[in-house]
């Protein structure tokens, strides 16, 4: 260290001792520091390191519902630190279109910790299902605020590498309805972790996301970000040469801020989202409005109502969830079949969707080039738009089958539904015949047997008056 120097012509020399005393004592705490003149050394201040983790949620269906919404306002995660929040502000989340399949509410970073369970707040539930006797819609609302406290079945740990936790809502076990037919609900949920790099890279449990649908908020050649409207904050995703565009795009240069996508992605060790394919459904001011049809008018069909699961658009509000849409179809409308993780080949029946072949009960997304919704303004109901396109939406059934279900095969089966499905008692069928590809996912590293409750996600058509089901996903319920 270079010796001191003093300029005594500028400083006076009663100063100039002082000086000298107080820059011996800085050399002094210098030296400690370094450990020159101290035996003991400071103990340093720890740091909290935090990785990403992917909150998701899906659903055990009761499936007698059409629609359940619930306003999610608090989420904690208990670790041996403390509790961490994952959610701090409204959260609407619509279950009945998350059936069999997982969907992220956020992605959040959080301190690498050991976790063993979490807390959720929600705050109220709209609940929408048909009368069995007069087969009219029902709309109600359970009031909260509930409280669900969930203990892993094995404690958690956060490392280095992302993480994603699964939260599936058991509405069979969650919601009652009295004689007079009222309703209560003590959330009930079953949980999952999934570590990325574990699974599949776009496999939901495992930090994937599959078709996640929301606005673009912006775009460069090499990343962009979405708004979805079912979770709590902007999801970005990176692209690469393999990234596929579909729809309205073909590269990046056509992705804009305010269009419409669907996006499949997987989780990266570094916690960012890497897309794997962009649907682009619709353009900057439109509106896109998915769910349950209800009622179709006309065949050709001129209108639809359906009952809402999910949406995205500048327009479209949370509140809209779980209520009915009326959906306007002209001469122009065009209609598309979302196969994307459905193989639609080598089938004995030829799959149909156009105005001709459109049904009550079917999961669809129409989308407006327009305005948006005008809001009707009465009670329990969201209003109209006059649909450009309607796209048919994969779905979900729960019944029993009446073969064994062998992974990695192809043939077809039986599902016979549950009693009192909404299915059911919407257009009357209590069977569905299920065709199974070599390509779907046969969730099970054994045979199914014959018997067994499946959950099977897919596309619905109607062949001949029959209801036939190309399924994505099977497994056992």
């Amino acid at each position: 260290m270079p010796k001191p120097t003093f300029y005594r012509g500028l400083i006076p020399a009663s100063s100039a001792s002082k000086l000298a005393a107080v820059l011996s004592a800085c050399l002094l705490v210098i030296l400690t520091a370094c450990g020159g003149s101290s035996s003991s050394t400071p103990t340093p201040t720890p740091t909290t390191q935090s990785s990403t983790v992917q909150v998701n949620m899906g659903d055990a269906p009761a499936d007698w519902m059409l629609a359940f919404a619930m306003n999610i306002t608090s989420m904690n995660l208990t670790g041996s630190n403390g509790s961490v929040g994952v959610v701090s502000a409204s959260l609407p989340v619509e279950m009945i279109h998350r059936l069999g399949i997982m969907e992220p509410i956020a992605m959040v970073p959080v301190p690498q910790d050991t976790y063993n369970g979490a807390t959720i707040t929600i705050a109220s539930c709209n609940v929408s299902y048909l009368d069995p006797n007069t087969k009219a819609m029902v709309q109600k609302t359970i009031q909260g605020p509930f409280t669900a406290k969930i203990d892993f079945t094995s404690p958690v740990t956060v490392g280095a590498t992302p993480y994603a936790f699964n939260f599936d809502l058991d509405l069979e076990k969650s919601v009652t309805m009295d004689n007079s037919g009222n309703l209560s609900f003590s959330p009930t949920f079953q949980t999952s972790a999934g570590l990325q790099g574990a699974g599949a890279g776009n496999g939901s449990r495992n930090g994937g996301m599959q078709q996640m649908l929301g606005v673009v908020s912006n775009a460069s050649a090499t990343s962009f970000s979405i708004v979805p409207l079912q979770a709590t904050n902007t999801f970005t995703f990176k692209v690469n040469s393999a990234t596929q565009f579909q729809g309205k795009v073909s590269n990046m240069s056509m992705v804009a801020t305010g269009m419409g996508v669907l996006v499949t992605a997987s989780l990266q060790s570094d916690g960012t989202l890497l897309a794997t394919r962009i649907r682009s459904r619709m353009n900057s001011g439109g509106i896109m409005g998915g769910g349950i049809i209800t009622q179709v008018v006309g065949m050709p069909a001129t209108q639809l109502t359906l009952v809402m699961q999910n949406g995205a658009g500048a327009s479209l509000m949370t509140s809209y969830l779980s209520q009915p849409l009326t959906v306007n179809l002209t001469s122009s409308t065009e209609y598309e079949i979302d196969d994307d993780r459905v193989d639609l080949t080598g089938l004995p029946v030829t799959p149909a969707f156009d105005a001709s072949h459109i049904y009550a009960g079917q999961s669809v997304l129409p989308i407006s080039e327009a305005t948006g919704i005008a809001v009707s303004g009465s009670a329990g109901s969201v209003g109209t738009i006059t649909a450009s396109d309607v796209r048919l939406q994969e779905q979900g059934f729960r019944g029993t089958t009446d073969v064994t279900i062998r992974p990695g095969s192809s043939g077809s089966f039986v599902l016979t539904l549950l009693p009192g499905c909404a299915f059911t008692t919407l257009t009357g069928a209590t069977t569905i015949q299920v065709y199974q590809q070599t390509a779907t996912n046969v969730e099970s590293a054994t045979a199914i047997p014959a018997g067994t409750t499946l959950r099977v996600h897919g596309l619905l058509f109607q062949n001949a008056g029959q209801w036939v089901f190309v399924a994505s996903t099977i497994a056992a319920s």
